[in-house]
């Protein structure tokens, strides 16, 4: 895959997962974080930012920047144009195959990368990947 990724998704927004938002919307990258709680999830995010720029590692502008990139939803949905999808939920298995279930069915781009921030759970996969060809 040679393109540039451009749009990412998050989904969970708790701590891993709004760290990785913040990285991709610090990178430029447009990011739509899924998390139930909408609102805990950007709070989460911008006093984050806000921690960075009193200690000088980012301006207010960049930050504000930043978080203007990220739009915080309840909605697996709005998630159907990202090319990069990070999984970052509870590490249980059955949630995270829930997800990947979903995301499967709602993420449009064939080449589109699925991702999970998992640190104890085996990563399986189900469906052919292009490395099987």
């Amino acid at each position: 895959m040679s393109r540039d990724i451009r749009r990412v998704g998050v989904v969970g927004g708790g701590q891993m997962g709004a760290g990785i938002a913040e990285v991709c919307a610090r990178a430029g990258l447009d990011t739509v974080v899924c998390e139930v709680d909408a609102v805990a999830a950007r709070d989460r995010v911008a006093a984050s930012l806000d921690r960075a720029v009193e200690r000088g590692k980012l301006t207010r502008a960049a930050a504000r920047d930043a978080l203007d990139r990220m739009v915080f939803s309840g909605s697996l949905e709005d998630l159907a144009d990202r090319q990069l999808v990070v999984e970052a939920v509870v590490e249980n298995a059955d949630a995270k195959t829930e997800i990947f279930t979903a995301l499967d069915k709602i993420v449009e781009a064939p080449d589109a990368v699925l991702a999970s921030n998992t640190s104890s759970l085996p990563v399986e996969l189900s469906a052919p990947t292009p490395w099987d060809r």
